[in-house]
């Protein structure tokens, strides 16, 4: 009788942390978008709907895994492994925060870009990274700046306002 004991206490405690350890949310923190002096911002003469759309095309034409594209609030934000390659087996990554918000008759963009160290067996430990490259923000802002206004929206994005979600 107490080897069933200890059998079912093992499973109980097996399944209380299995339960602790489920994945991630699906979609990440709203409090990380919170316009803080860690994200680089630039405004644009163009509406807030060019400008993220503009800002969406940008990050996806540099291999990023977009995971939220929120047109009603402005949010944005997507992952990609150092070098480009969504399969990378670097221990860096890269992930980025955008919110585009009003201002004036155009827009504002707050962009944080953050280094993802991973460490550890099976990459357990990460360590996060903001990075203040002045000049690669300035590059950025350019180049969203200056995408073809012409060119069609990027593909995901419905008019509807919902959350965008590519796995």
């Amino acid at each position: 009788m107490i080897a069933f004991e200890r059998f079912v206490l093992a499973a109980l405690m097996s399944f209380a942390l299995s339960a602790c350890a489920g994945g991630s949310a699906l979609q990440p923190d709203r409090s990380i978008f919170s316009l803080d002096n860690n994200y680089q911002r630039y405004a644009y003469s163009a509406p807030i709907e060019t400008t993220l759309e503009q800002t969406v095309a940008v990050f996806k034409e540099a291999g990023y895994k977009l995971d939220v594209i929120d047109r009603a609030t402005g949010q944005i934000s997507g992952t990609r492994g150092a070098s480009g390659d969504k399969g990378s087996s670097s221990d860096k990554d890269l992930k980025f925060y955008a919110l585009v918000l009003p201002k004036g008759s155009g827009s504002e963009l707050g962009i944080k870009i953050v280094q993802v160290l991973r460490r550890g067996p099976l990459g357990a430990s990460r360590a996060e990274l903001i990075v203040n490259d002045a000049v690669m923000y300035q590059y950025l802002f350019r180049r969203i700046e200056n995408l073809s206004a012409s060119k069609p929206p990027a593909a995901g994005l419905d008019g509807a306002g919902d959350v965008y979600r590519e796995f």
